[in-house]
């Protein structure tokens, strides 16, 4: 019996996705269903039946003392309504957490696997050529980007508080010439960041908008690709503040200062290159209405451009990157201004933040009324961010920063069209958007749960990097050293 669930498990990892969506969509009435009917055939024969499910609901086994032939036959008809793939060590095999089902609106509930849109491909340019056809899923390493190709992966989607189904604020930019730029790097959202595939070695390049914990609290993590993924030092953009302390050159020092214990104690374990953090701080108040925006970033034909917002203080500002007729902008957090609109004109995507309504961010938080009018003035209200786009008019709008749930989609949705009716949706974490001179493609990716940083490029003739000397000041205690374990100690 084992031998032939164990066969007709492994048939199912090879069930095409509409095979498995179809059996997903049956499994939770069939199985309630087939459990009592099994109840009723046990019972009757004076049969000792045992149920017990697995945490993930993926098989369901029957221990009995005595089962007959009619019981047999509904153990084989219950395992195969109840078998669905396992998690493996795949991307392909992923499995999203929720049932694709609509919303009333029309919409995808979050988290099914499909963006919360009605517009996935936006349309730029028609010609005799055929578009190009995307898979319905990115899978990382599957796919090269076109020497005219952009890609932009919403890393993290959320706020603070930080939840299970959304890490908060980051975005990965890739482009067809081999460049990768991070723009914010939020807490929770370099696990996703490393699913990715891309290697920490070619991820040395950081763009902060504000220095808000949601955008740079996971900097940590990111810099800790030293030694065994990247051995050159991280790169971090940013403005200054209006006094040096508020700065991105102080923050990306007390980073450091933070971490002195940790790459001391690495220091001759792994190589050192990668322990250092570099600073390009551009003046946060530079900027005027005659000098608008500052070029910040110029290589292998990129540019990037800083632009302030209105987000509390100085030093908070959004970003344009320009490369190869191909357009972007993220503004972090703001309140909505005619101005930062105006930065984002024509943008083939315009990612920009998107707050959920005071009423519901007081209720699930448990913060009073007030704190929540307070918090959520600071930022960008459905349909105020249908007016920014309305000003911006880019090919594709994007919401992002917001709480994703089946019931907070649809009113967003409904607030952002009575603004603004072009296509828009609102971000989730992994989701992947293609952008191409022809056509915009909006999807999601599947990653691996478990997946290892990928590995660093290797160019001929490369030697292993040299380690700094280890510390000899300030090490583990001698009486503590002289208690360890021998390799060939017997008790």
């Amino acid at each position: 019996m084992a031998s032939t669930r164990a066969k007709r498990h492994n048939n199912a990892l090879k069930w095409t996705p509409q095979t498995r969506a179809f059996f997903a969509k049956r499994r939770k009435k069939s199985t309630r269903l087939l459990r009592h009917l099994a109840w009723r055939y046990a019972t009757s024969n004076n049969t000792a039946t045992i149920w017990s499910g697995d945490l993930c609901g993926n098989t369901l086994e029957i221990g009995n003392q005595l089962m007959n032939t009619r019981s047999l036959l509904l153990v084989a008809l219950l395992s195969i309504f109840t078998v669905t793939t396992v998690l493996a060590e795949e991307p392909g095999d992923y499995n999203f957490p929720r049932e694709c089902i609509a919303t009333e609106a029309g919409y995808p509930v979050p988290l099914c696997g499909k963006p919360l849109t009605k517009t996935p491909v936006v349309v730029k340019q028609k010609g005799d050529k055929a578009l190009k056809k995307y898979p319905e899923h990115f899978i990382p390493e599957k796919e090269i980007l076109a020497d005219n190709e952009m890609r932009i992966t919403v890393v993290g989607s959320g706020n603070p508080p930080l939840r299970r189904g959304q890490a908060s604020t980051s975005l990965l930019v890739e482009l067809g010439n081999g460049d990768n730029l991070i723009i914010d790097v939020g807490g929770g959202t370099v696990p996703a960041l490393w699913s990715l595939r891309v290697p920490p070695a070619l991820l040395d390049k950081l763009f902060v908008t504000h220095l808000h914990l949601d955008h740079v609290g996971g900097i940590f993590g990111l810099w800790d690709s030293m030694g065994w993924a990247r051995n050159t030092p991280l790169h971090v953009w940013g403005a200054s503040g209006s006094m040096p302390d508020l700065g991105v050159a102080a923050f990306v020092e007390n980073v450091q200062k933070a971490g002195a214990w940790h790459t001391l104690s690495k220091t001759g374990v792994i190589a050192s290159g990668g322990m250092k953090m570099v600073a390009h701080e551009f003046d946060g108040q530079q900027f005027t209405p005659e000098k608008p925006r500052a070029l910040v970033y110029d290589e292998n034909g990129v540019k990037i451009y800083a632009f302030p917002v209105d987000h509390i203080l100085i030093g908070a500002v959004g970003y344009r990157l320009e490369w190869n007729g191909l357009s972007m902008v993220y503004t972090g957090d703001s309140i909505p201004t005619k101005f930062e609109a105006e930065q984002a004109k024509g943008v083939d995507v315009f990612l920009h933040e998107l707050f959920i309504d005071a009423p519901t961010f007081s209720e699930k938080n448990n913060m009073p009324l007030e704190v929540a009018e307070s918090v959520a003035d600071e930022h960008t209200s459905a349909d105020m961010l249908g007016r920014v786009f309305s000003i911006a008019k880019p090919r594709l709008g994007v919401g992002t920063h917001f709480f994703i749930n089946e019931y907070t989609v649809d009113p967003a949705f409904a607030e952002i069209a009575s603004t603004y009716n072009g296509p828009v949706v609102i971000a989730q974490d992994l989701m992947v958007i293609n952008v191409t001179p022809e056509q915009i493609v909006t999807r999601m990716a599947k990653t691996d749960l478990l997946s290892w940083a990928a590995p660093a490029p290797k160019t001929e003739g490369q030697k292993p990097p040299k380690l700094d000397p280890a510390p000899t000041e300030g090490r583990t205690q001698s009486w503590v050293t002289k208690t360890r374990f021998k390799n060939d100690e017997i008790e």
